[in-house]
């Protein structure tokens, strides 16, 4: 269509010769407003994604930072219950100078336990609990008639998670039916 064709179907239309025609401008801004409406709505969603993942990182990160602390800090925790342990299977256990060590030992497990509540933590001592072994590792079985076979039997070192984040799985002997082992 030539240029003289324009003015003519312009003027034809009840618009103004030389002038654009009003009916193709509205269409025109309306195309354009919707674009720039949907170019808004991906960069506001893609800007709420980008704040997910920002928000899913930190958390990760603050999560692996509890997890190498707490896998630090745990042999710690272990020589603590360990002493605790052995000192209430002491003969003199009635002694004062054992039972003021003992009750210093509490307090020690107590806040180390208290600490890892705090972090979010979960102490993992399953004891008489079934063996689970998404959370625990089996160290021994022991066959024996005074619990139910496939159950914790002795917790030899606590295990700790963080939500669903196994950092260390508890170290337990698991009760097994007695003459079992026999028939394998």
């Amino acid at each position: 269509m030539k240029e003289n064709d324009k003015e003519a179907d312009t003027s034809a239309k009840g618009g103004v010769p030389g002038q654009p025609d009003p009916d193709t401008d509205a269409v025109d801004r309306d195309a354009e407003i919707a674009a720039l409406t949907d170019r808004w709505k991906r960069a506001l969603a893609e800007a709420e994604n980008a704040r997910k993942r920002a928000d899913a990182s930190r958390l990760d990160g603050r999560e692996h930072g509890i997890s190498l602390a707490v896998d630090a800090l745990a042999p710690a925790l272990d020589a603590v219950f360990l002493a605790l342990e052995t000192a209430r299977r002491i003969p003199e256990a009635d002694n004062p100078w054992i039972k003021a060590h003992l009750e210093g030992l509490s307090t020690i497990k107590t806040a180390f336990e208290t600490g890892l509540k705090a972090l979010g933590v979960t102490m993992l001592a399953p004891k008489d609990a079934p063996f689970d072994p998404e959370l625990h590792e089996a160290m021994q079985i022991k066959e024996t008639d005074e619990m139910k076979p496939g159950n914790v039997l002795v917790l030899h070192r606590p295990g700790f998670a963080l939500g669903r984040r196994l950092i260390r799985p508890a170290q337990v002997t698991v009760s097994a039916a007695p003459g079992s082992s026999e028939k394998e």
